[in-house]
């Protein structure tokens, strides 16, 4: 069984371990011109996603990043299909953590996929989770791959501190861990 969160390169392809049996495979790792410009406005477009969406909470570009037939799979929760449930989930995190940021710290793309690793900061002003408001920050690492297809993201997987967010909001006790 490979440790999740493993890199391992095969055949000239880098596999990624999500959580045990989920593994997403990155296409070859040789790259033209053409090849570096897409992976390049893919890098972009994912950016743009952590910058205007989740940290500005700009709801309308979600229409302009995500396909129609998205499908997001988040740390917590069912997964997310379509942009309105995208919506929904942007603007109700947003209202629990208002001045939410997201400072990407690693983007690598290759083929139809981008990883990304962000630091998030916020303050939780709403409740987290269904508890009440605790007026604390919270500052966690969080990693995403996006599948992209025709310049807008299909799919996406996003793993999350979340333990660490609760232990930083008074939510659970330190040392409490899995």
């Amino acid at each position: 069984m490979l440790a999740t969160g493993k890199v391992l390169r095969s055949n000239n392809r880098l596999l990624v371990v999500l959580t045990a049996g989920t593994v997403i495979t990155f296409g070859t790792l040789a790259c033209s011109g053409e090849l570096t410009s897409r992976l390049n406005e893919n890098k972009a477009l994912v950016r743009r996603a952590h910058e205007d969406v989740w940290s500005r909470g700009d709801l309308s570009a979600i229409d302009e990043i995500w396909a129609s037939d998205f499908v997001g799979h988040p740390p917590l929760g069912p997964d997310m299909i379509g942009p309105d449930a995208l919506r929904e989930h942007v603007q109700m995190h947003r209202s629990r953590f208002p001045d939410w940021r997201e400072e990407v710290t690693e983007i690598l793309a290759e083929g139809d996929l981008v990883a990304s690793s962000w630091i998030s900061t916020g303050t939780d002003t709403g409740g987290f989770r269904g508890d009440s408001a605790t007026g604390g920050t919270v500052r966690i690492r969080e990693t995403g791959f996006y599948r992209i297809v025709n310049g807008r993201i299909v799919e996406q997987w996003v793993l999350a501190d979340i333990f660490s967010m609760q232990q930083q909001l008074g939510l659970s006790p330190a040392g409490d861990g899995p």
